[in-house]
């Protein structure tokens, strides 16, 4: 069930001193998700990012301050506010040599995404002088800083492994340091990338700092990265839980349990998660005076906040928190001049939200994307025939299936746009012929719409999924209206191992065990179905 997140560069905005490749991501960058926050010209500590940092030696207590932040802030991925709060600290005190140690770790590259040749370089540079400066230091100084330099030595795949190995010798020299276990486990994460044998071991080196220290947000962090990777994500759930309270003003943190709560059919819990850190973003958006009302959409993660809030939304059927969220992004994207294929595939969800949850006037005044946005455009032809087939209009759902395009060129996300065009056309395509009361049609274009989901491309492109929902339910009810309940109860058993906890199936696979006479089945489920459904019972169907 790892699925890889693949978005586009999106700007950074401010005035530090931070290096050039956090000014703008790669064009393609795994897992892209963390905090932007803007510390201006003059760096201040910033509270509310949870428990991290350690004691060096320096001989100011303030240049100790920034260090402990500027880790909280790294763990947190607050990437320029954490590399602004190190460089502070080299300025208080020159000669602190875990200070310049600090400006490597937190400029250096991560899970999401590498780093360039050029800042290899100038990292290799501040390493040499936390080497020099801690020439007459801590054993322990002295090993971290050992450790760094073999980073930004060789390629960066050697660079990356070379530091998870030195890393992991040091958590086992240090086995009740919190700290290095956990920086252990995230120099693990990169080396490894998405290779959930390998994620074992930076899942157990957390889970022996969370047994000692279950509130240290570092670990948890990286905990719910690493169960992911690792496809059991439940192991983080009663972390997940406490996260959000121990790091309040992060929005990165803030959304992180929201990974876990989606992959084990907490929905719900996802888009609140998500809804809390889009407020978040809102509320730096303010702070740093950006123009409104789309100065928020320049910080790299709020698109990927809102993509994470609308896609438990809709699982959960949860119209107000997924209007909140999808409202401003729909009317971002009627001003936008131009849109990158990755806030297009964003766009779409928002789309797709105001077709469930919106009147259907509302749904239907959405303007038209700008002409060369063409994923944008699909999802729009999509969203409006998703709109039409919830208000019964047969012609009209037809004539927005056609509107649809064979493909999208040039793609921009790996094939996943043109995949997700010919699923949407599939699925309109099983909504009118259920329109027509022919559920045998629908049956065979939903199956071909299913495989298409949990297929490569689609099924690694994003987290959360681009497509918005397990087809396979819609499957399992066209079986089941032409009275195939097995092979209906065999399809829904499918789409709730694929997405699990789906209220929808939960409540069709209701249904099935009515039509197979397991009446006590049949309650249970329609049960579990509302108490996981925002929605009305006759919108759940």
């Amino acid at each position: 069930m790892r699925l890889i997140a693949l978005t586009p560069a999106l700007l950074l905005l401010g005035a530090t001193a931070a290096p050039a490749r956090l000014e703008t991501a790669p064009a393609f960058s795994p897992r892209w998700c963390g905090d932007a926050i803007e510390t201006g010209e003059h760096p201040k500590i910033l509270s509310g990012y949870g428990p991290g940092g350690f004691e060096v030696r320096t001989h100011s207590a303030e240049a100790q301050a920034f260090f402990t932040n500027g880790m909280q802030l790294a763990h947190a991925f607050a990437h320029k506010a954490a590399i602004a709060a190190f460089q502070e600290s080299r300025r208080i005190d020159p000669d602190c040599a875990m200070c310049a140690w600090g400006e490597a770790y937190a400029a250096g590259p991560t899970i999401n995404y590498p780093i360039d040749d050029k800042e290899r370089a100038r990292l290799v540079e501040v390493s040499a002088t936390a080497e020099r400066l801690a020439a007459t230091g801590p054993e322990k100084e002295k090993g971290l800083i050992a450790a760094m330099k073999l980073r930004y030595t060789g390629s960066a795949d050697q660079g990356n492994r070379a530091f998870a190995d030195a890393m992991e010798a040091l958590a086992k020299t240090y086995p009740d340091d919190d700290a290095i276990a956990t920086i252990a486990a995230d120099a693990s994460l990169v080396a490894s990338g998405e290779n959930a044998v390998l994620a074992a071991r930076p899942v157990a080196l957390l889970e022996t700092v969370l047994k000692r220290s279950p509130d240290y947000a570092p670990a948890i962090h990286f905990y719910i990265h690493a169960t992911e990777i690792a496809g059991y994500p439940k192991r983080a759930e009663p972390y997940a839980d406490r996260l959000g309270s121990i790091a309040p003003a992060a929005s990165h943190l803030v959304h992180m349990p929201s990974h876990t709560f989606y992959w084990v059919g907490r929905y719900e819990d996802a888009a609140v998660a998500n809804l809390r850190a889009v407020e978040l973003g809102f509320a730096n958006a303010r702070r740093l005076n950006l123009a409104e009302p789309d100065g928020v959409w320049t910080l790299a993660y709020h698109a990927h906040n809102v993509q994470f809030g609308i896609g438990g939304a809709l699982m959960a059927g949860d119209g107000v928190r997924g209007l909140a969220i999808a409202r401003p992004l729909v009317a971002m994207g009627t001003r936008a001049k131009k849109l990158d294929p990755f806030k297009q595939a964003v766009l779409g969800q928002g789309y797709i939200a105001l077709a469930r949850f919106a009147p259907l006037d509302e749904a239907l005044a959405i303007p038209a994307p700008p002409q060369d946005a063409t994923l944008a455009q699909a999802f729009w032809h999509y969203a409006r025939g998703e709109a039409y087939a919830r208000a019964g209009r047969r012609a009209e759902l037809e004539a927005e299936t056609r509107a649809l395009p064979g493909k999208i060129k040039p793609d921009g996300l790996e094939g996943s746009a043109t995949a997700a065009v010919r699923l949407a056309r599939l699925v309109l395509e099983g909504r009118a012929a259920m329109l027509d009361n022919r559920p045998d049609r629908a049956a065979k274009a939903f199956a071909k719409a299913a495989a298409m989901e949990e297929a490569k491309p689609l099924a690694e492109w994003t987290d959360p999924p681009l497509w918005w929902y397990p087809v396979r339910r819609d499957l399992a009810a066209a079986l089941l209206a032409q009275g195939k309940t097995r092979e209906a109860f065999a399809e829904i058993e499918g789409s709730l191992r694929h997405r699990p906890l789906d209220p929808v199936a939960l409540a069709t696979r209701g249904q099935i065990q009515a039509k197979l006479g397991n009446a006590s089945a049949a309650r249970r489920d329609r049960a579990a179905a509302l108490a996981r459904w925002q929605g009305t019972a006759v919108t759940l169907g």
